[in-house]
């Protein structure tokens, strides 16, 4: 099996098995507010650093930010003021002033293998999957403070999205055999204001890796990495579709448009985007052929255009629309994982 594109470091691979994973909330797009310049923001795993580009004229910052060794996934608070960036070699968040591009000297501990992170519609908490604790970590975004008290959840936890009303967070963790006792194959739900586990977990695929919810509120899409295919969650009745979608080989990354209408799925193993028409459930025949090892993609706020990292060290740009890749990709750091999208850039 192909390590998934977010996860390429070595000593990754040893700790946990096949790695794959997520992120951030999986719609990483919020309205626009006029006169704003949105900003990707990719995290790039061997290079140890995070590169911004222009959404508007497709340009990269020819100074990256440094940050851990190992960064793997990055989300923006909704605001756009800070970016938060998971590195899950040392088991830490960084955070970066995205008007300033400048790094907080000061990373949060969170806890083991760190892997995936969202903050809450009102910023106010950042949650991050610990993939080698199978635990969740909650952070105080004005305090920049982390609760002292985890929140265990199964083993492996990846993928992480909040509902936009802000109530309930959604975690995928899978049993990759390496487990003295396996939690399984399913989506934990966390309640947000209380910080409490349901007790029941939902089952989806084979090897979950990420969750992003429609923004309607009423819908999570779970890409199973090891069955080649999106399991869809009722959220409020927590019910998952008997029937899964089939798409292409290792899915990985989720992202929703802001309409609601579609979901780009990156396939890692298959260097494609699948889309999904989210009302009907049903995946366009043909895949977006991106590039080798396909990792994160995020949407522009304006539903544009869809940003997909693959190797060695591309940040593609698609189309919405027309599904039709921009021919000239854009230059990052080595091995880019995650990639978000501010609402705008001051």
């Amino acid at each position: 099996m192909r390590r998934f594109r977010l996860v390429r470091v070595a000593v990754m691979l040893g700790l946990t098995g096949a790695l794959v994973g997520v992120a951030s909330d999986g719609v990483l797009a919020v309205p626009t507010r006029s006169r704003c310049r949105a900003m990707a923001v990719v995290a790039n795993g061997i290079s140890g650093s995070v590169s911004t580009i222009d959404v508007k004229t497709k340009t990269k910052n020819p100074a990256d930010i440094t940050v851990g060794p190992a960064p793997i996934e990055v989300t923006v608070t909704p605001d756009s003021k800070t970016a938060f960036v998971t590195d899950g070699l040392v088991g830490m968040v960084s955070m970066i002033d995205v008007k300033t591009r400048s790094k907080n000297p000061a990373d949060i501990a969170v806890g083991s293998l760190s892997f995936g992170v969202v903050v809450t519609p009102d910023g106010k908490t950042a949650f991050v999957t610990n993939n080698a604790s199978g635990t969740v970590s909650t952070i105080d975004i004005r305090t920049r403070m982390k609760n002292p008290s985890d929140i265990r959840v199964g083993t492996n936890p990846k993928g992480i999205a909040v509902t936009p009303d802000g109530k309930t967070a959604f975690v995928t963790h899978a049993d990759f055999g390496t487990e003295a006792v396996p939690s399984g194959d399913s989506v934990s739900t966390i309640y947000v204001r209380t910080r409490t586990r349901h007790p029941d977990d939902i089952t989806v695929g084979m090897r979950p890796v990420w969750v992003a919810i429609t923004p309607d509120g009423k819908t999570a899409f779970v890409s199973n990495n090891g069955s080649g295919t999106v399991s869809t969650i009722d959220v409020k009745t927590r019910t998952k579709e008997p029937n899964d979608i089939p798409v292409g080989s290792e899915p990985g990354v989720v992202a929703i448009t802001p309409d609601g209408k579609t979901a780009f799925v990156a396939n890692n193993g298959s260097g494609t985007v699948s889309t999904i028409d989210v009302k009907s459930r049903t995946k366009n025949p043909d895949d977006i052929v991106v590039g080798s090892s396909t990792g994160g993609v995020a949407i522009t706020p304006d539903g544009k255009t869809a940003y997909v990292t693959h190797a060695p060290a591309a940040l593609s740009t698609i189309d919405v629309k027309t599904r039709t890749k921009n021919p000239n990709d854009i230059t990052v750091g080595e091995s880019p994982n995650g990639v978000a999208i501010t609402p705008c850039r001051r």
